[in-house]
This record gives C-alpha cells, structure tokens and sequence, in this order.
C-alpha cells in the first residue's frame, strides 16, 4: 500500500507526535510505501522561508524527509486536479490548488492520504487521519 503524506503529518512529526510516529513505525514495519511530494514540500518550505525558520528546516530536510519516498507529480496529475477543482467548486466547495494536487496524485496512486484535513472528504480519494 502507498500512503501519500501530507504537510500536517510532516509538522506532526517535528512536533514529536507520538501517535504519528507510531503509526509511522507501524506501516513501515508492514513494508508499506510512506511518500511526499512536490506540493508538500513546497508547502512546508513556503512556511519556514516565511518565518526564516532556518533550524527547523535543516531538522525537516536533514531527519524527516529523507525518511520517505518521493513520488513526482505527472501531466496527468494536473489535468485531475483540475478537474477535482471543477467539480468541487460546482458543488461549492473551493480547495487549494496544494491539496488538489495532493487528491490528485493520490487518485492515480490508488494510495491512501494521510491527513487531518477533512477537506479532503469532498474528493474521491482515501483519506485517514492518524492524529
């Protein structure tokens, strides 16, 4: 199984969460596939070159990151984040295009998101919160 994290799960674990980190050691235990991808990182970077976080930010590149996978976005993972988008808004719900981009490529990985964000819960995709 491919679980897809998103940027709350990457603040969890420099927050020493211990429910997170345990579900971490769990699904690798399990050999499942742990990813990040371009929109989470660039979310986490947008926020600590915001507040000049430069400490966490080695902390986060150097000890968080290098533990998972990283799984590129594809042409087809924007068109599908457009369409989500459209969609979304025609049932008046309006997204973020990071989010959009995070279902979309969760869609095409048939992989569950992990999140607390229960926005994702008017797309299509698999989400579990391991808060």
């Amino acid at each position: 199984m491919i679980y897809l994290l998103d940027t709350n799960v990457i603040s969890d674990l420099y927050k020493e969460n211990v429910r997170v980190e345990a579900q971490i050691r769990t699904a690798k235990t399990q050999l499942h596939t742990l990813a990040i991808c371009q929109p989470v990182y660039y979310e986490i970077m947008r926020g600590l070159l915001k507040k000049k976080a430069t400490a966490q930010r080695k902390i986060i590149q150097g000890r968080i990151l290098p533990r998972f996978t990283w799984i590129d976005l594809t042409d087809a993972d924007w068109m599908k984040a457009a369409e989500f988008w459209a969609d979304s808004v025609n049932k008046g719900k309006q997204l973020s295009d990071v989010d959009l981009l995070l279902a979309a490529m969760t869609h095409r990985l048939n992989a569950t998101l992990i999140s607390s964000d229960g926005d994702f819960d008017a797309l299509p995709i698999t989400r579990v919160d391991w808060r």
